[in-house]
Order: C-alpha cells, then sequence, then structure tokens
C-alpha cells in the first residue's frame, strides 16, 4: 500500500491514460472519429496495468456515436473511470464529441471535431497508508496517526479539437486535449493537468480484394505519437485482417531515445481481434521491456464494438473507412454506402 500512495503522488501530475487498442476507443483518441460508421456503433473497453503490483491501476470506458448522413455530422457521448489504488484516486469523465465531414477531392476528405468534457477528480486520503503511519515492525497505525483523514474533490470543464485528412488507403490526423487550463492540485501548489498533443495515422494495403466468394484480406501499418509536458511515446505496429480474424503486433517506446539516463523502451503489445457480424471482440496484452519487467505482469486490456443500421442505401458515399473496415473494399464511384466500419 506503501508503494501505491508514492504512486498516485506521480499519478496527481502524470499523463493521461493510454489504451494499447486506441482504435478500438476513437472518440478517446479523437473526436474526429465520431460518428465515423455507417450508423450508429457502441463501444466497451477495460485495461487492467500491471496487475502484477497491488492496487495499481484499472480504466473502464463506454462510448456511442452516430452519423447524421443529411447533416454530415457525427455526434458522439463517451464515459470513462480511470482507478487507481483501489479507489484512493478516481478519474471519472463524461464527454459530448462532434465532427463535420468535408469532401476536399474525390474520395479525399477532411474531418475537423470538438468535444466538451466533464471531469472529476477524486482522491481519497483516509484509507491510505503513508510511511509515517507504519510502526518500526511494520504494523499499521490508525488513521489519526496520519494526518491525512481527507478526501478531495476536484470538478472542472474541459475541451479537445481535432482534425484528419483520410481516403480508402490512408488517414493522419491531430488532436489537442486538455484545452481548459485548471487548478487540480490537493496542496497550495497549483498543479494543472498538461496540455496533450496526438499525432496518429497509418497506411491499409489490401493484397486480397473482396470477390463474390472471398473476403478482404489485408494490411495495415499505423502508429500514434503522444506529447504531454515532459513525457513523450510512440505506439506503432501492425494489423494482419484474414476473416474473422485481426492479429497485430505493436511496439511502445522512442527507439534510441532516454531520458535521465533510462532507455525509452516500454513494451510489446500483442492483439487478437475476433469478428463476428456486426461485433469486433479483441484482447491484447502488453508485454513490458522497462524497468518494471518481472514485476508489472505487463496489462490487459479488452474491447469489444457493435455497430448498428449497418445497412446500404442508394445514396452517395460518404467514402472510405481509415483502419480497415472488414471485408469492404471503398469501391471509388459506388452509389451504394458501404455496410459496415470499424476499428482495430
Amino acid at each position: 500500500m506503501v508503494i501505491t500512495c508514492c504512486m498516485l503522488s506521480l499519478n496527481v501530475n502524470a499523463q493521461d491514460v493510454s489504451f494499447s487498442q486506441m482504435y478500438a476507443n476513437p472518440l478517446y483518441l479523437s473526436p474526429s472519429f465520431t460518428g465515423l460508421t455507417q450508423g450508429t456503433r457502441m463501444s466497451l473497453a477495460y485495461r487492467d496495468q500491471w496487475p502484477g503490483i497491488a492496487n495499481t491501476y484499472r480504466t473502464y470506458s463506454f462510448a456511442v456515436d452516430h452519423f447524421l448522413e443529411e447533416y454530415s455530422s457525427g455526434l458522439g457521448l463517451m464515459v470513462m473511470r480511470d482507478d487507481s489504488g483501489s479507489g484512493l484516486l478516481v478519474r471519472q469523465d463524461i464527454s459530448a464529441s462532434y465532427s463535420y465531414e468535408i469532401e476536399v477531392a474525390r474520395d479525399l476528405f477532411v474531418r475537423p471535431g470538438i468535444e466538451f468534457a466533464y471531469k472529476e477528480r477524486n482522491l481519497n486520503l483516509v484509507d491510505a497508508v503513508f510511511p509515517s503511519g507504519l510502526n518500526f515492525d511494520g504494523s499499521y497505525v490508525p488513521n489519526g496517526a496520519n494526518g491525512a483523514n481527507e478526501e478531495y474533490n476536484h470538478k472542472h470543464f474541459d475541451a479537445a479539437a481535432s482534425a484528419m485528412i483520410y481516403n480508402n488507403d490512408f488517414w493522419f490526423g491531430f488532436a489537442f486535449h486538455n484545452l481548459v487550463k485548471s487548478d487540480i492540485a490537493t496542496t497550495d501548489i497549483e498543479t494543472f493537468n498538461p496540455f496533450k498533443t496526438s499525432l496518429y495515422g497509418g497506411y491499409k494495403y489490401r493484397y486480397s480484394d473482396k470477390m463474390r466468394r472471398n473476403d478482404e484480406k489485408s494490411i495495415t501499418l499505423a502508429f500514434n505519437y503522444r506529447l504531454q509536458e515532459q513525457f513523450s511515446q510512440l505506439d506503432f505496429g501492425t494489423y494482419w485482417y484474414i476473416n474473422p480474424m485481426e492479429l497485430g503486433v505493436w511496439y511502445r517506446g522512442i527507439p534510441f531515445a532516454s531520458s535521465g539516463g533510462l532507455e525509452n523502451h516500454d513494451g510489446l503489445i500483442f492483439i487478437l481481434g475476433i469478428n463476428i457480424g456486426p461485433a469486433r471482440f479483441a484482447y491484447s496484452y502488453d508485454w513490458t521491456m522497462s524497468e518494471l519487467a518481472g514485476y508489472s505482469n505487463g496489462a490487459n486490456e479488452l474491447s469489444l464494438i457493435w455497430r448498428f443500421n449497418q445497412t446500404v442505401k442508394k445514396l452517395k458515399s460518404r467514402g472510405a473507412i481509415p483502419c480497415s473496415a472488414p471485408g469492404i473494399n471503398g469501391g471509388s464511384g459506388s452509389k451504394y454506402r458501404r455496410r459496415s466500419r470499424s476499428f482495430f
């Protein structure tokens, strides 16, 4: 528990949550992904980080979004909870997002997006154990001796903005989060949730197009770079899709970079996804390569995406989906909308 409290003291100033399956959490990655589906999409995610260390980080997210064809607009709602130290430090967010789709050239689209969020930070020191609360023999001293019989609650509004360009083969975008500066400190020293910049993109290569009796087979290369105050991190990797399976291997870190004498090699991420009708379920495991290897047991992450009302209508095509749409070739100039869109 003492280790947990030390980690919590760092987490107050730390970076935002990072999902290994970032494209299974599209609204969290960027508001521009809002409504990037043929109808309505629901996503669920659960992340258990460092299960080998007691009372660390568990994150839950739920999102739903919909595309309004007549307005070329996407609307979305997301709820997220990040639980650190078995409830000692809890972050709860609820956000609404909007995106607008612009066709700047034939089958080339730009999507600006915006998000407004209500955020809560709850710090419970009543149940915390500090070094000062332990006797020499390791026994626990009641909370009154710790001088930390307090609970802190901070509420504030925040915003994010983004933009993305894409066609049937590639996508590239950026997002800015934590645009509203708000003091979240529990002491007299001002502490702000740092401004975060994300760059993401990728390219999809289809080596076997969808035919009458054969589904599409493809390989996708993708990346996601985050910069937040003094912290920077890069995820890049590949997905291989062959119906109904998706296999992914990613690297998290920045090669040849170091800070304080420590190399930035966080880990490898292995992803297995299964597509069954309108649903996609995936599991990923983070294999730790940093100094925590042997202690953390990596991270486990589960995701579920469910797509509704993915019908074919005789309307002008909205163009392609970045990051793959299983079984859909894109079909430039087609008079039919695509039947489904999905994310890794």
